[in-house]
């Protein structure tokens, strides 16, 4: 019996690449997700926003940070403090006739210090609402690749815009013929750079990495060829250590 607990998980898991884009927060880089995309999947699955599912904001603040400073030594003055935007909203929806509910925090820098100084972004309250209506459809599985770190892998990434691609494409024929030629060009380079290896170490890194990359695509007749070569290969380096 299927599980129909993971029913609305299921349908919107997987992220569409194209409402993607590499970011970095705090010095470090995340997959940022577009807003308006995840609205255009939630509508996709329940329907109008207001009619189908829909958000209530709950609570607004804005929340004062730690002191910023400028100058140094006994010329360095208090210019003012860090101050943040927080929004709770209820998001709620509609599903087989019974009315879901989830509560989410978004929040936003809204005054702060750069390196030109004193800014504020008058558009904080609007990015705060974004980030927490992300944040609740997150709860219900929308884009859980990219929550659960599964976009790192650049592996998986290139699987699914294939895919992608492929669903997406006009002519579908064309794309998939495009997207053979594309694994058979890089069977062959594989394969080349395995037999340009200048020892047993670096062979083997060239087949695994190749194989993690095969293995995403689920390409056992890729692997299979790549694991040969290294099986031919790997004598001529072992003959040469007992030499």
């Amino acid at each position: 019996m299927a599980n129909t607990n993971l029913r609305i998980w299921e349908q919107v898991q997987t992220t569409d690449t194209r409402f993607t884009k590499k970011a970095k927060v705090n010095g470090q880089d995340i997959t940022s997700l577009s807003g308006t995309a995840m609205v255009m999947k939630a509508t996709e699955l329940f329907g109008p926003v207001g009619i189908g599912w829909g958000w209530k904001v709950v609570e607004e603040r804005f929340d004062e940070g730690h002191e910023i400073y400028t100058g140094e030594g006994d010329k360095r003055a208090c210019i003012g403090r860090e101050v943040g935007h927080t929004v709770k909203i209820a998001l709620w929806f509609i599903q087989d006739g019974q009315r879901g509910e989830i509560e989410q925090y978004g929040c936003t820098r809204y005054q702060y210090k750069t390196s030109y100084g004193m800014t504020t972004d008058g558009e904080a309250p609007k990015k705060s609402l974004t980030d927490a209506i992300k944040k609740a459809l997150s709860m219900l599985g929308f884009s859980a690749d990219v929550f659960l770190g599964m976009f790192d892998d650049q592996n998986y990434v290139q699987q699914l815009q294939a895919e992608q691609a492929l669903e997406q494409a006009e002519d579908k024929e064309a794309e998939l013929e495009r997207q053979k030629q594309e694994r058979l060009d890089y069977i062959k380079s594989v394969v080349e750079t395995m037999q340009g290896a200048q020892s047993l170490q670096e062979l083997k890194k060239i087949h695994d990495h190749a194989v993690r990359r095969l293995k995403a695509r689920n390409d056992d007749t890729a692997i299979k060829r790549v694991a040969k070569e290294l099986s031919d290969l790997t004598p001529k380096f072992t003959q040469e250590t007992a030499a």
